[in-house]
């Protein structure tokens, strides 16, 4: 990035309130822990700050980047020019009505899942686990034991990249398997789900069930991204893994784990070059021994 454009970019976000950090790497603010120098991220509070700052990036033709909790992205080793904005840091409180609910676009997944829990709305419990942000888990359709945020999703709010605000009620036919209509739209600033009343020691119950399936069936305490791979028609990604041979499978630092085999593990030193080449390997090997293309699920930067 040439100073002109950066000295540009910092006084953009000063004029909008948003502050501005440099030199902070992808991998230090993704679940996996791998990604190169970010040269500017850009950390807005609210999402009026937010709307200036798209506006006057786009007025001025400078690309930018949206992450939200980096728990489904694998970064290269960058470094990335393109600004990159950060919405963890724009700070929106659950609002319930009724049995609708609404969540910001930065909430943490689970902070709304046990919120949802605590006013004695149901439908979310299978999300309790999933890390990341509430806009991240829409624009991916996030999903896991049988359920998937379309099933409940009725309106959703997002700026489009010039920064203006824009409004769509949805339902599940808008969506399909781990994509939405938002992939490319800017960025998800609110969301709002139709649930269903329960009573509490019901959703506990299906809280701890879920926890103690996710506690079995995934790597507990290890750097990961989630599942690597979308699950084959009418398969499962990690049964077909499995069933290739290919648990515990090491290109330096990454490894495929041997809990769940569509995950992937940082065992602490994994770089992007390691990840890539493990993913390549993957699919080559399954390839060849069933058939299967192994599409990736992840969103990759590179």
């Amino acid at each position: 990035m040439d100073v002109e454009r950066a000295r540009s970019i910092a006084t953009i976000a000063a004029d909008c309130g948003v502050s501005v950090e440099t030199g902070r790497r992808l991998g230090d603010l993704t679940s996996l822990g791998v990604g190169g120098e970010i040269r500017t991220l850009l950390r807005p509070r609210t999402v009026a700050s937010l709307a200036s700052l798209l506006g006057e990036l786009h007025g001025l033709e400078i690309p930018f980047r949206v992450l939200g909790g980096g728990a489904n992205l694998v970064g290269g080793p960058g470094p990335f020019e393109d600004p990159v904005v950060l919405m963890r840091t724009i700070r929106q409180e659950p609002v319930f009505e009724g049995t609708l609910a609404r969540a910001g676009g930065g909430f943490n997944i689970k902070r709304f899942v046990r919120a949802c829990a605590a006013q004695g709305l149901a439908g979310l419990e299978w999300a309790e686990g999933i890390p990341g942000t509430m806009g991240g888990a829409i624009v991916m359709n996030a999903g896991s034991y049988g359920g998937q945020m379309s099933d409940h999703v009725v309106e959703v709010e997002w700026l489009a990249p010039d920064g203006s605000r824009r409004r769509r009620h949805v339902g599940a036919q808008d969506f399909a398997y781990r994509q939405s209509p938002f992939r490319a739209e800017g960025a998800v600033v609110e969301t709002v789900f139709s649930l269903a009343r329960d009573t509490g020691p019901a959703i506990e119950a299906r809280l701890r069930d879920f926890q103690v399936r996710r506690t079995a069936s995934q790597p507990p305490g290890e750097r990961s991204a989630g599942c690597i791979f979308r699950n084959p028609p009418g398969d499962s990604a990690g049964r077909v893994i499995d069933a290739a041979g290919l648990k515990g499978l090491t290109v330096g630092g990454a490894s495929v784990s041997e809990v769940h085999a569509n995950f992937i593990v940082n065992r602490g030193d994994a770089t992007s070059e390691d990840l890539f080449a493990l993913i390549g390997r993957i699919q080559e090997e399954v390839a060849r021994r069933t058939g299967i293309e192994l599409r990736e699920e992840v969103i990759r930067w590179s």
